[in-house]
C-alpha cells in the first residue's frame, strides 16, 4: 500500500511538473522589469515636451559640429525614451524590425540598458540588453553586453546578435561582433562622409540618467560650410526691381462717370 502511495505521489509531482513548465516559461519570457513599466509611464505632455528637448539638442549639437573645433552634447533617459516613443514612431518606424516595438532605454552609471518588446507569434517578450559602451578608437563605439534576457530568461547572445547585425548593416551601418573574455562584444564604427571627414567621436560617458556625447572637428582637414548671404548684387541680378505704376497726383482723375478707367 505504501509503495502504491508514493508511486502515486511521484506519478503527480511529475504530472504536474510537466503542466506547469510551459506556463512558468510563458510567464519567464512575458515578464516585463519594473524599471520598463516605469518608462512607459510617462503622459502624453512629458513625452510631448521631452521629445521637442531632445530634437533641440540634436540641432544644436549639428551645429556644434559643423561650427565649432569641439563639441559636446548631453541627453537625458527621458528625453531620449520621449523621442523614441514620439517620433521614432511616427516617422522612423521603417528603421526597426518589424517584430521589434516600443525600445526605451537607460542609462546608469558607466552602463545603458535597452529594452523593448519582440513579438514572435503569440509571445510578446520584452528583451534587455545591458551594454557597458567605450571609444577604443575615434568614431568607434564598442559595447561589451554582460547580459541579455528574454523576461528573466537568459538568451543565447548569438541568437539575437546575428539578426541585429544583419538587419543594422542593411540600413548602412558598419557593425560586427565578437567575443571577448567571455562576454559578447559589439563594435560600431562611422565613416565621415566624403565631404566631412574631419568630425571624431572621442567620448562616450554613460552618468545616472544621463548620456554625454563628446568630440572635435579639425578645421584643417574638414571643410566648413558655413551660411552665406548672398551680396546685393547677386540678389539684384537674380530679382530685378519691378516698375511700379504710379498713380497721377491726386485731383487729376474727375471723379464722375467720365473717370471710369476704359478697358480694351
Amino acid at each position: 500500500m505504501r509503495k502504491k502511495t508514493k508511486i502515486l505521489i511521484w506519478a503527480g509531482t511529475a504530472l504536474a511538473a510537466i503542466t506547469a513548465t510551459p506556463v512558468l516559461v510563458w510567464l519567464s519570457l512575458t515578464y516585463q522589469p519594473p524599471y520598463y513599466r516605469a518608462m512607459m509611464l510617462q503622459s502624453t505632455e512629458q513625452r510631448h515636451r521631452g521629445a521637442r528637448k531632445f530634437v533641440a539638442q540634436g540641432l544644436q549639437l549639428r551645429n556644434d559640429i559643423c561650427n565649432e573645433p569641439n563639441w559636446e552634447a548631453i541627453f537625458s533617459d527621458q528625453e531620449v525614451n520621449a523621442w523614441l516613443a514620439e517620433d521614432l514612431v511616427r516617422h522612423f518606424a521603417d528603421q526597426l524590425p518589424p517584430e521589434v516595438h516600443e525600445p526605451r532605454v537607460l542609462f546608469e552609471m558607466d552602463r545603458i540598458v535597452l529594452a523593448f518588446e519582440l513579438q514572435q507569434g503569440r509571445i510578446h517578450s520584452v528583451i534587455t540588453v545591458v551594454a557597458r559602451p567605450r571609444v577604443p578608437a575615434g568614431n568607434t563605439v564598442e559595447l561589451t553586453l554582460e547580459r541579455i534576457r528574454a523576461g528573466i530568461l537568459p538568451v543565447p547572445p548569438d541568437s539575437v546578435l546575428d539578426r541585429i547585425v544583419e538587419y543594422s548593416r542593411f540600413m548602412g551601418v558598419d557593425v560586427e561582433w565578437t567575443r571577448r573574455e567571455g562576454y559578447p562584444v559589439v563594435l560600431v564604427r562611422y565613416k565621415p562622409n566624403l565631404q566631412r571627414d574631419d568630425i571624431e567621436l572621442e567620448e562616450v560617458q554613460i552618468r545616472s540618467g544621463q548620456l554625454r556625447l563628446a568630440g572635435r572637428s579639425d578645421r584643417t582637414r574638414g571643410a566648413f560650410y558655413r551660411p552665406t548671404l548672398p551680396s546685393r548684387r547677386v540678389l539684384q541680378s537674380t530679382f530685378p526691381t519691378r516698375r511700379l505704376h504710379l498713380l497721377p497726383p491726386a485731383g487729376s482723375i474727375p471723379i464722375g462717370r467720365s473717370s471710369a478707367i476704359p478697358t480694351s
